[in-house]
């Protein structure tokens, strides 16, 4: 009796002292970005795990924890060791709950059976290939999810929206010796392939007005492109401008990959950047107020990124940029640090499975994550002035950074590290702004006028050629890359370790600024 009766007196006076206050005690940015990243840790932890494992460890993690936050409590400690790991466990089973609620779409139970008179709206842009064309599907009711066709396009042209009878086999995604095939589908909720079916075409405009319209103009103003310009020139701006690298010339994409250079039809922050500024002083110079103007380019930034697909890399840079935009507007500090863990906290809510199978989700946030955190060491070792927009050494500098960080991402992904990167960076990067403005101006101008498109395009044409010929050149170096093969492994977790132990060096004697 004496024992419960002093446990409770030392319950209630820990209370009385108001413990949650102590829990809360690193300022608020700070706070936010620990939690954000404990939340994210768990549900990446969690991505390995099947879901019987998952249950388990998620009870010992939550026991463990509490009685650690119960110890805390009754020796009038910080209770931090409760409320963390409840964040943890939090992203832990957010993960799980997703996969079992869209595992259990009845397109993933159709696997291995024949399906007749099966109804869907074709829910993205067909790709086309030679004769061959790909699209996703969403299955219309009494079925749910999602599943991919692959079919023959000799006489039928598909578009988005389009409402579609099936007959035909669902299969289960192939799995390939050193690509997750499967896993890379099921991050878009896709569990069926559907491999040459009988196609119906019961209806036309059936999917989003919105989206339609955007899509109609993205496939306009490539046209106008390849009107303008001819392979691989056509495919390379339609890259910087729309990200879109589908009709790329397949050689052009490998000697991007060697090179290291593919970050630029990646529609990036650095695009994003260019795209928000020429955006901003037109509408300034045609006489729209500042308010106005912020408004408008938040709206013009939400249906470019409609428009290019919504691709993650256009998706963090896009909610980077609007909350940019919006501290500009509010005059208030802007945080790169916090914006990019805002951006990736929104993005694995909304689909938890890119953070473990997006590699453009996992390219994007490691290279702005080496920007925010190694940029400014960098930054003082070349003497780089910041307000120079295209100095080299800021250039180069840059590169590092990014690479740096995304080094793990391209060894795990390719089993190879681009060498070469940031000479070719240096060489190419800077022509690229005009590139952009020059070829869009070129296409916005064909609309009017074909040939005034293409006067323009002669000069656009020069810069891209250029551009090209050099990623061509340094792509094409017998040591442009270093190959691990079967070592990729290896020097995946050996990179994290020295990246790591090289960020702790860096903070221990305070050449970075930024702090976790």
């Amino acid at each position: 009796m004496v024992k419960l009766f002093w446990l409770r007196k030392r319950m209630e006076s820990s209370l009385n002292k108001n413990w949650l206050q102590k829990i809360i005690s690193l300022p608020p940015p700070h706070q936010f970005l620990l939690i954000t990243i404990i939340f994210i840790g768990g549900i990446f932890f969690s991505s390995f795990l099947n879901f019987q494992i998952a249950i388990f460890i998620g009870l010992f993690i939550f026991l463990i924890s509490a009685i650690l936050g119960l110890s805390a409590i009754l020796m009038q400690k910080r209770a931090i060791f409760f409320i963390y790991p409840l964040v943890f466990l939090l992203g832990f089973f957010y993960l799980q709950f997703y996969n079992f609620y869209q595992e259990n779409h009845s397109s993933n139970y159709l696997n291995g059976t024949e399906q007749s008179q099966v109804s869907a709206i074709i829910s993205d842009l067909p790709i086309y290939n030679n004769n061959n064309v790909s699209f996703q599907v969403q299955l219309l009711a009494p079925l749910q999810g999602k599943a991919l066709i692959k079919t023959r396009s000799y006489t039928t042209d598909f578009h988005y929206g389009d409402k579609i009878l099936i007959s035909g086999k669902f299969e289960q995604p192939q799995a390939y010796e050193d690509f997750d095939y499967r896993a890379y589908l099921a991050k878009d909720n896709v569990y069926s392939v559907i491999y040459y079916p009988e196609i119906k075409i019961l209806a036309h405009h059936q999917g989003s007005w919105l989206k339609e319209n955007l899509y109609r103009l993205k496939l306009s103003f490539q046209k106008q492109i390849d009107k303008i310009f001819s392979e691989p020139e056509s495919g390379f701006l339609a890259g910087l401008l729309l990200g879109e690298k589908r009709t790329m010339d397949k050689d052009l994409q490998l000697a991007l990959q060697r090179s290291g250079t593919t970050h630029l039809i990646a529609l990036s922050g650095y695009n994003i950047t260019i795209i928000i500024q020429a955006v901003s002083f037109l509408l300034i110079a045609l006489g729209l107020a500042r308010p106005q103007t912020f408004w408008a380019v938040v709206i013009f930034l939400i249906m470019f990124i409609m428009l290019t697909g919504a691709s993650p890399s256009v998706v963090r840079a896009g909610i980077m940029g609007m909350i940019l935009l919006l501290s500009n507007k509010l005059g208030k500090r802007y945080e790169a640090r916090n914006a990019l863990f805002c951006a990736a906290l929104l993005m694995i809510i909304l689909n938890p499975k890119i953070i473990r199978f997006d590699f453009g989700f996992q390219l994007s946030f490691a290279a702005t994550l080496g920007l925010i955190y190694l940029m400014p060491f960098f930054g003082r070792l070349f003497k780089v002035d910041q307000a120079s927009f295209l100095d080299w050494r800021k250039i180069l500098a840059t590169t590092l950074s990014a690479q740096i960080m995304v080094l793990p991402v391209l060894v795990l992904r390719f089993g190879s590290l681009p060498l070469i990167s940031p000479l070719a960076n240096v060489a190419i990067i800077i022509f690229i702004p005009a590139t952009m403005l020059v070829g869009f101006l070129a296409v916005f101008l064909s609309f009017i006028n074909l040939w005034l498109g293409h006067l323009i395009g002669f000069l656009g044409y020069l810069l891209l050629h250029f551009e090209i010929a050099m990623i061509n050149f340094f792509g094409h170096w017998n040591f442009a890359a270093l190959n691990f093969g079967a070592f990729r492994e290896i020097v995946f977790w050996a990179s994290v370790i020295i990246i790591f132990a090289f960020g702790i060096y860096l903070k221990k004697h305070e050449l970075i600024k930024q702090e976790i």
